[in-house]
C-alpha cells in the first residue's frame, strides 16, 4: 500500500463497542501508533468509528487483515469471541493485544495459548490497570518497603439505582448459565483487581472463596476472599443492584474518565462512588483511586498525597498500546503482561465459581 507510514506502528482493532471507544481515544493521542482499521459485525459501529477516528472499517476480522497493511491486532470483542479472532490474527502471523478477561472459560484460554505458540506470534494480555499511574506508583512504594509487609487488600463497589434498574451485561458477552454479571462486577471488572493486587504486591493469589453472578440470572451481591503468597488477605465486594450511599466528603473529582456503579464519569466530573483500592501494610497503607488519579500514602507520621503524572484514563490505554508497539518492534519487553498473566487471572476468577458450587475454599497452584 503506497503512503504507508512505517514510523508509527499500524494497528487494527476488532470489536468497536464501548470498551473499544476508550482504546481508540488513547491510541489517537499517541505519536507512536496509527489506528488504520477496525472490524465489527455491526456496520453502524464501523461507520461511527470511521467518522470519529478516521479509520477504515470492515465487517469481519478476516476482511480487515486481508485488506490492510497492519502490524498488530487489538482484540476488543466480548470475551466469548476472543478465541476465533486471536486464531485469525495468529494465522496471519500478527501480534495480538487481547482485552480482559482472556476468555470466558479455560478451554478457550488453553486453545488460545496453543494457537499463539503454534504460530509463534507475540501476545499481550490487556491488563490495562497496570498502566495507570496510580497502580504503577503504588507498586513502586510497596516494592520499596513503603508500607512494610502487606497485610490486606480491599476493593468494594456498592451502589446503583436499585435492583429493578440494574443492567447486567447481555448474553453476547458471556454465555447464559456461565460466569458473567454486571459491568462493574467480578468477571468484567474484578479480573482487573485480581491481576493488579497480585502485580502490585508481587505475590500470587493462593486461595479464594466467594460467590459471583451468572450470565442470564438476576444479579446478586458478589464477594471474594483471597489469600496472597505471603499470608496477606484480600476482599472484593461488588453490588450494582442496590441504592448508593455517599456521605459528604466521600466522593472525589476525577482527573480522568472512569466508571463507577452508576456508569461513566467524565474527566473532571464529580464521582460520588469512586473506584478505590486500599492496601494495608505493617508500617503504612495506601488508598488508590485509579480513575480519579489520586494516591494517598499513610504512615505513623500522617497521610501524604503522592504526586502523579497527569495521565489518567484513557491514557493508560494509550500506554498499554504503546507497550504493545514496543513489543512488536523489539520483542523483549518484560514489563508487558503476557498470555500466562491472562490465564492466571481467569483461573482465579473461575476458582471463585468453583468455591461457590462446592462451598469450599479453592487452592490455586503457585506460579
Amino acid at each position: 500500500m503506497s503512503g504507508v507510514n512505517k514510523q508509527k506502528v499500524r494497528l487494527g482493532i476488532v470489536g468497536l463497542g464501548n470498551a473499544a471507544q476508550e482504546h481508540m481515544k488513547g491510541i489517537a493521542a499517541s505519536d507512536k501508533l496509527e489506528l488504520v482499521a477496525g472490524a465489527d459485525l455491526d456496520r453502524a459501529r464501523g461507520r461511527k468509528a470511521e467518522s470519529d477516528f478516521g479509520l477504515r472499517s470492515y465487517g469481519s476480522a478476516e476482511d480487515m487483515i486481508a485488506c490492510e497493511d497492519i502490524e498488530g491486532v487489538l482484540v476488543s470483542t466480548p470475551a466469548r469471541y476472543h478465541l476465533p479472532v486471536v486464531a485469525i490474527a495468529a494465522a496471519a502471523g500478527l501480534p495480538v493485544l487481547c482485552e480482559k478477561p482472556l476468555a470466558s472459560d479455560l478451554a478457550d484460554a488453553k486453545a488460545m495459548i496453543e494457537i499463539v505458540e503454534q504460530n509463534s506470534v507475540l501476545f499481550q494480555f490487556g491488563a490495562s490497570y497496570r498502566f495507570l499511574p496510580t497502580i504503577q506508583t503504588a507498586r513502586e512504594i510497596i516494592h520499596s518497603n513503603g508500607i512494610g509487609q502487606v497485610r490486606s487488600c480491599l476493593e468494594h463497589l456498592i451502589g446503583g439505582r436499585g435492583s429493578a434498574l440494574v443492567e447486567p451485561l447481555p448474553l453476547s458477552h458471556y454465555p447464559e448459565g456461565e460466569p458473567g454479571g454486571t459491568p462493574m462486577g467480578l468477571v468484567d471488572h474484578g479480573v482487573h483487581l485480581i491481576d493488579a493486587f497480585a502485580w502490585m504486591t508481587g505475590q500470587s493469589i493462593r486461595s479464594v472463596y466467594g460467590c459471583g453472578n451468572i450470565s442470564g440470572h438476576a444479579p446478586t451481591p458478589e464477594s471474594v476472599m483471597f489469600t496472597l503468597g505471603d499470608g496477606a488477605i484480600g476482599h472484593l465486594f461488588y453490588d450494582e443492584g442496590t441504592v448508593g450511599l455517599s456521605l459528604p466528603g466521600e466522593g472525589v473529582f476525577s482527573a480522568g474518565g472512569g466508571w463507577n456503579v452508576e456508569g461513566y464519569v467524565a474527566p473532571g466530573g464529580y464521582d460520588p462512588y469512586p473506584c478505590a483500592l486500599s492496601i494495608y501494610g505493617s508500617t503504612g497503607a495506601l488508598r488508590i483511586y485509579p480513575y480519579a488519579n489520586l494516591l494517598y500514602h499513610a504512615t505513623l507520621e500522617g497521610v501524604t498525597e503522592i504526586p502523579l503524572p497527569k495521565l489518567p484514563e484513557p491514557n493508560h490505554f494509550r500506554a498499554q498500546a504503546e507497550a504493545f508497539a514496543d513489543l512488536i518492534r523489539n520483542p523483549v519487553h518484560p514489563a508487558v503482561p503476557d498470555i500466562d498473566a491472562g490465564l492466571a487471572a481467569l483461573r482465579t476468577v473461575l476458582a471463585v465459581y468453583d468455591s461457590m458450587k462446592s462451598k469450599s475454599l479453592q487452592t490455586l497452584e503457585a506460579d
